[in-house]
């Protein structure tokens, strides 16, 4: 594997070039006793899916990892980390994208460059019957060299179609190991509210309709804000209140 990123010394890096999926590789490496900080990095996916289970774009030249986190704090907090993830990335790219790039976050997992699909984070953990999970997974996917063939009208894009074609792979990984620490050390000092105001700063649909699918139930109303507790708050029709967790997203304990 050509061009491998520096890293700092938290993570101890897996360096693949074919798995079936980033997120099953960190797993199985989690059932064996890999600990925390294990990075698993793959230059191509076989068999990767989003969390509505459609195919994930895993070609080389593209982005997919995915870290291995031995939890010492409470199922229920888990699911934030989604949004300390989105921000890790967010800061990379940001730094590598050309000025006046638009970067956004869809609620809970997917990043947007110039309104169209550039990433998403995907989250899994060891069953719920222990709290704090025994591990969680964190997996990051970004198009940085390539996205998939756009239909009409378009709803893909990659870090190089949006003009920055000299960012590479271990630009991206390393940006976001390094703002990871950043920001997940921010969480655990001062809670979810900075962490939640600096993603809304860049949150998608904020007083929009949307539309969220969490397991067997679909949700439509308007997006209104992210609670103190990370969740997303809807108003659906009649002016009913919902509020629908990451971890019901992600189906963190089976839901």
């Amino acid at each position: 594997m050509n061009d491998s990123p520096q890293l700092p010394p938290h993570y101890e890096l897996v360096q693949l070039y074919h798995v079936d999926d980033v997120m099953r590789e960190a797993a199985r490496r989690a059932r064996n006793g890999a600990g925390e900080g294990t990075l698993v990095w793959a230059v191509e996916q076989g068999d990767a899916h989003t969390t509505s289970d459609k195919r994930w774009y895993s070609p080389p030249g593209n982005l997919h990892c995915a870290l291995l986190l031995r939890p010492d704090y409470s199922n229920a907090r888990c699911g934030q980390l989604a949004y300390v993830a989105a921000l890790s990335v967010g800061s990379a790219l940001a730094e590598l994208l050309l000025p006046m790039t638009g970067l956004r976050y869809r609620w809970p997992s997917k990043l947007y460059i110039n309104d169209l699909r550039a990433g998403q984070i995907m989250l899994a953990a060891s069953d719920g019957h222990s709290d704090p999970y025994e591990w969680l997974a964190l997996g990051v996917m970004v198009n940085v060299a390539e996205h998939p063939p756009n239909p009409e009208p378009e709803e893909f894009v990659s870090v190089h179609a949006s003009g920055a074609t000299d960012v590479t792979v271990a630009q991206v990984l390393e940006g976001f190991a390094r703002y990871f620490l950043h920001w997940i050390n921010r969480w655990a000092e001062n809670g979810f509210g900075p962490i939640a105001h600096q993603w809304q700063l860049r949150a998608d649909g904020v007083g929009e309709e949307m539309t969220v699918r969490v397991g067997e139930q679909t949700h439509r109303g308007t997006f209104v804000e992210v609670d103190e507790e990370g969740r997303l708050v809807l108003l659906e029709s009649g002016q009913i209140e919902q509020r629908i967790s990451v971890n019901a997203f992600f189906a963190l304990d089976g839901e």
